[in-house]
């Protein structure tokens, strides 16, 4: 009888868990532990936000948030694109897709008049220059969580 309750209770505890594809654990790690640290509560006990590597995104899409009331928010990322990414570019966009589905942020396309893009949730390269990289990541994480 123990067993048999011990059993039930691990199956039911798998059913609830989400999924996050290993490749992408740690960029989601990263970014609870970026928010954290900013202040904001980033817990994914919480709100659950599945992450999935696909092959079915259109070539031009590197990454999607997509909404379902009835499941937890999924990000998906373009399979083609992360074979090809660098540690740099894996970060940035999950960072941005988190940035929809676990912050609920839209695009924000503010730029300088270098025409630097001035947050991590631009909407794209048409817009303004991304400069994410070691030396500018601090800045666009302080945005990404509300730290100006």
């Amino acid at each position: 009888m123990v067993f048999l309750s011990f059993f039930t209770s691990c199956q039911k505890e798998e059913e609830d868990s989400v999924f996050v594809d290993e490749k992408l654990q740690q960029y989601f790690q990263r970014f609870e532990e970026e928010g954290n640290f900013r202040g904001r509560n980033i817990d994914f006990s919480l709100i659950n936000v599945e992450g999935y590597l696909s092959n079915t995104l259109e070539a031009s899409i590197s990454g999607q948030c997509q909404h379902d009331p009835n499941h937890p928010d999924r990000v998906l990322i373009n399979l083609t694109f992360w074979n090809h990414a660098d540690d740099m570019e894996k970060e940035f966009l999950v960072f941005h897709e988190l940035g929809h589905c676990y912050l609920q942020r839209a695009h924000l396309d503010t730029k300088d008049s270098r025409g630097i893009c001035m947050s991590i949730m631009h909407s794209g390269a048409s817009v303004c220059r991304n400069n994410y990289n070691n030396m500018t990541r601090s800045n666009y994480l302080d945005e990404l969580f509300n730290q100006n």
